[in-house]
């Protein structure tokens, strides 16, 4: 209903009465005016005249009902723990694909390596359910796959050159702009779900943040919403995965990727690799060769550029 009265005030500048509204949408106009003020309560500017409701300005806010047909795939939380473990959590009890938790800031966000994510006010944090209907060795891809669609989407909305750092990196300039983390559950012959995860820098303020960051708002200005570059990303995300679409990730990645070329430390759990970055395999995986002309692919791991 929220969504419904939204879309009508946003159809006109001019007022519109409770009476119209309800007409509109079959309700009773206590019904329309109770939403008018949760509506205003959530941060939403509608002014209440004696010619009706004007819509004057909407938060930032990734509320389930922008997302219309989706909102119900849609759990936002202000705060919450991780939008990963929520995701985990919603995932195996058999939560719908697609499935999407979002918040405004997160109290213990991981990025790989079990690393703290800071979740700075302004960001967009949110981690995706998929059920993917391919091989185990591909899941990688979808790593790369969300990466790439990350990177086109800024760019399509905003005109941002974002480029692909090996994993899942997205940066501007040698800056980081985003970030991507995925969790899967498997079984031997095939994949229950993958829960990818994403931080973007939208309006963070990164002035102090090491290592060099930026957002999206600092690059593209004024008119910048979380809401509309995760709708996006979603449309564009969804229609890849739902069409298989992963055969063509590897050379998409290498367009737009800034590693191969570049002398690089890979760092694991367990282990450290320096080399140079040569090639990524047909999965996704780091190709490095080193100095004794050796080479060794690395399937996972935290990767740093020398500087150029």
């Amino acid at each position: 209903m929220k969504a419904r009265i939204l879309d009508n005030l946003t159809q006109t500048s001019s007022p519109i009465s409770g009476e119209r509204l309800s007409d509109a949408l079959g309700v009773s106009r206590v019904a329309i005016w109770k939403h008018i003020r949760q509506l205003q309560d959530l941060g939403y500017s509608i002014e209440a005249t004696a010619k009706g409701y004007r819509l004057l300005n909407s938060p930032d806010t990734p509320f389930p009902w922008v997302f219309g047909e989706r909102a119900a795939h849609v759990h936002y939380y202000p705060e919450v723990a991780s939008t990963m473990d929520t995701a985990m959590t919603l995932a195996r009890g058999g939560c719908p694909e697609f499935t999407v938790v979002a918040a405004d800031r997160q109290t213990k966000g991981r990025g790989r390596l079990q690393r703290v994510w800071q979740s700075a006010p302004g960001g967009l944090y949110f981690t995706m359910v998929v059920r993917p209907k391919i091989n185990l060795s591909a899941s990688p891809l979808i790593n790369l796959a969300a990466a790439v669609d990350l990177a086109d989407t800024v760019h399509a909305l905003y005109g941002i050159p974002a480029q692909l750092k090996w994993p899942n990196d997205l940066l501007v300039q040698e800056r980081k702009l985003a970030g991507i983390l995925s969790q899967m559950a498997a079984e031997p012959d095939r994949i229950e779900f993958v829960n990818v995860g994403i931080g973007i820098n939208v309006h963070n303020d990164t002035r102090n943040v090491v290592p060099p960051a930026v957002s999206v708002s600092e690059i593209a200005g004024a008119g910048v919403s979380r809401a509309r570059i995760l709708k996006s990303f979603w449309e564009r995300f969804e229609r890849r995965m739902a069409a298989g679409d992963l055969h063509n990730v590897v050379a998409q990645w290498k367009q737009r990727g800034l590693t191969l070329g570049r002398q690089v430390r890979v760092q694991t759990l367990t282990e450290t690799w320096e080399g140079l970055a040569i090639d990524l395999d047909e999965t996704g995986g780091l190709v490095l060769q080193f100095p004794n002309g050796q080479r060794k692919t690395i399937v996972y791991g935290d990767c740093f550029h020398d500087r150029v």
